[in-house]
């Protein structure tokens, strides 16, 4: 039988699809670690993730797409994978 599940990357998180965003949003943040620039982000889209650890079943959450500067498109998770932990305080 052929296994379809992709290879999780180090932190066990696979970015499954990106759901475009086309109204115009703004992510808004509070970066826990005080870093400048990370206030608010443009929402291109949602990221379905599964995220894999050993011993446990797989969990699936869907997250906010931002358009960061250095990153391009990103999905939350991966962003604080780069720049330490977010607070998502709202998307308008």
């Amino acid at each position: 039988m052929i296994d379809y599940r992709p290879e999780p990357r180090d932190n066990g998180r696979i970015t499954v699809q990106l759901i475009p965003d086309t109204t115009n949003k703004v992510a808004r943040f509070r970066s826990e670690y005080g870093i400048d620039g990370f206030d608010e982000m443009p929402l291109t889209g949602w990221a379905v993730v599964i995220t894999l650890q050993p011993d446990a079943p797989p969990v699936m959450t869907i997250e906010p797409v931002v358009d960061d500067r250095c990153h391009g498109p990103i999905a939350l998770g991966d962003l604080e994978e780069e720049v330490g932990p977010l607070t998502l305080l709202g998307v308008e």
